[in-house]
């Protein structure tokens, strides 16, 4: 499942206590495959970003590397990675209301 198919099967408003455990198990798991990926994009940033010289600035740097197939897929990863705590948090919330 994707996180598109997967944030709008949680937008449900009627799925019992058990598809919400299901779908709160699957939204960590992708949330932690999201952090993952991060953390290498991350570090393939902070290379990019050492192996340029002295002569480049730091902001002109920052927007080459965001303008990079890499770069592109952080900030995706990111808006990603919000998506899926808001949705954590909601699925949380209506989790709460079962116990």
């Amino acid at each position: 499942m994707t996180l598109k198919e997967l944030i709008e099967a949680v937008k449900e408003k009627s799925l019992n206590k058990d598809q919400l455990e299901e779908y709160r198990d699957d939204l960590s798991r992708m949330f932690s495959a999201i952090q993952m990926e991060m953390a290498d994009l991350e570090k393939e940033e902070a290379l990019f970003m050492n192996g340029k010289g002295d002569e480049e600035s730091v902001a002109n740097r920052k927007v080459t590397w965001k303008a990079t197939t890499s770069g592109q897929r952080l900030i995706q990863l990111k808006r990603y990675a919000l998506a899926c705590k808001e949705m954590l948090n909601s699925l949380k919330s209506r989790l709460y209301s079962f116990y």
